[in-house]
């Protein structure tokens, strides 16, 4: 049965789109998905299901946190060879865990392949030493400072590339890949 990872953008930010990520998992199991296991309150699941149609479970998904919740959730859907691969393109950090303190290190999903005129549009806007490179539909970002200082926040980037994106620092994406690889 393959496993999943589940990014949800926007969920439990400044108290808008509340969602219990333990109650998330009992109607997750519910529903027929195994193994949940759910990752800090940032909207982080892992879990198993015989269904192989990422675009259909990320439909599904999306339709069970309106259901119960009533929040309008777009979602990530990734098995663990897109988040391998996410790790191992990193521009700016090898696999590591980031050392205690400001994270500078940061990993982007974008709904779809970043744009050369997204781009441009996000370097002429961005007035800080902040890096980001963008591959396929993965951003990078090395912050100077820590994310609360930083202009490349998802607003900024969803208004910049026309696209949705949910953002994880590089702790918890490692995390996530352990709880990928350990989920069978």
């Amino acid at each position: 049965m393959p496993a999943y990872l589940a990014l949800f953008r926007a969920v439990n930010v400044s108290g808008h789109n509340i969602i219990k990520m333990e109650h998330l998992r009992k109607v997750m199991e519910a529903e027929g998905y195994k193994n949940v296991a759910t990752y800090i309150q940032s909207g982080n699941v892992v879990f198993t299901t015989d269904e192989t149609d990422k675009a259909k479970i990320k439909r599904e998904m999306e339709t069970l946190l309106y259901k119960e919740y009533g929040h309008d959730v777009f979602n990530f859907i990734l098995d663990e060879a897109e988040l391998q691969k996410a790790i191992d393109n990193n521009p700016y950090t090898g696999p590591e865990p980031e050392g205690q303190g400001v994270k500078k290190y940061f990993v982007t999903f974008l709904s779809g392949e970043a744009t050369i005129q997204g781009l441009d549009q996000m370097k002429k806007y961005n007035r800080s030493d902040d890096e980001f490179k963008a591959i396929g539909s993965i951003m990078y970002l090395k912050l100077s400072q820590s994310a609360a200082d930083s202009k490349l926040s998802n607003s900024f980037i969803e208004s910049k590339m026309s696209l949705k994106s949910t953002t994880r620092n590089w702790n918890t994406t490692l995390k996530l890949l352990e709880m990928l690889q350990n989920t069978k």
